[in-house]
């Protein structure tokens, strides 16, 4: 796959990059080990013996935790398209740079977070129906919102626009870029279904040993497939930017001039989809 390549290729200029998916791992388990934890101690459950789940501080505080977590996923994922965006604009991107980046987008990614996470659990409250059509369906609706939303980050980096205008700019620029989206989303999942194949096998072996082969299989197999996440998500956001640069500005980002992102663009486009960007395409002036 040439734009995995492509992708591949930026990051082994910037390969930081790499550890702000790392980061905002830790930051999420942070919030687990910190909230998660004390609520959970301090609830009816654990307190005389009650259901758990029927404590209310339970489900808020659950519902805290992954509006967190949401908040924190998309704002380190801003960050690599926003050390993305610094790189296809000539300039070095650092660890620290890409998260002043996306600290300066705060103020519309948590937004676009709730707005996420809103829309996530209606999806998940469809797919756990009872009813097999309304478990298609729910899977049909998760996977066309994954492809309309693909170009938001990029959008909120660059456009500092609200969740739903960031939104219905993502489905202008998919009906130039669908071919794109869709084949770099199934296109990353494969390769990273491939990639992580070692260790689901390392894992699976380690779970039918034992003593220190069941110990050693889980932290090598879990530890394979964690990096291998790690690099597939930090491909992908490069990729959004790639994406989002040549749909809005017309000009191919540096790295991604022989992927073919510009012939598939071309036979379904007359020209950039600007929005009043100026001579460089971009909302805020130059690179960070």
């Amino acid at each position: 796959m040439e734009t995995a390549k492509a992708s591949w290729a930026v990051l082994q200029h910037d390969r930081e990059l790499a550890v702000l998916p790392i980061l905002g791992a830790l930051a999420s388990l942070a919030v687990v080990v910190v909230i998660g934890i004390p609520i959970w101690l301090s609830s009816n459950g654990i307190d005389d013996g009650g259901s758990a789940g029927s404590d209310p501080m339970l489900w808020i505080g659950g519902i805290i935790i992954l509006l967190a977590i949401t908040i924190i996923t998309v704002f380190f994922n801003a960050a690599v398209v926003s050390g993305a965006r610094e790189r296809f604009s000539g300039g070095d991107p650092t660890i620290s740079s890409a998260i002043k980046g996306a600290f300066s987008r705060l103020h519309v990614i948590v937004p676009w977070a709730i707005l996420a996470l809103t829309v996530g659990m209606v999806l998940r409250a469809i797919q756990s129906s009872d009813n097999v059509v309304t478990r298609i369906v729910g899977s049909i609706l998760d996977m066309a919102w994954g492809v309309l939303t693909f170009l938001v980050v990029p959008i909120l980096v660059v456009e500092q626009t609200g969740p739903f205008q960031s939104l219905r700019r993502s489905g202008q620029l998919l009906r130039h870029t669908w071919g794109e989206n869709l084949i770099a989303q199934v296109g990353f999942g494969i390769i990273g279904l491939v990639a992580a194949l070692p260790g689901i096998l390392i894992f699976a072996l380690g779970a039918s040993a034992s003593g220190l082969g069941a110990v050693l299989g889980a932290v090598v197999g879990f530890g394979w497939i964690a990096l291998v996440t790690v690099v597939i998500s930090t491909l992908t956001a490069i990729f959004q930017m790639a994406l989002y640069l040549y749909a809005t500005t017309g000009q191919v980002p540096a790295g991604f001039e022989g992927s073919g992102i510009n012939d598939v663009f071309h036979e379904r486009s007359q020209g950039p989809l600007t929005r009043g960007f100026g001579s460089g395409g971009f909302g805020g002036g130059g690179r960070f």
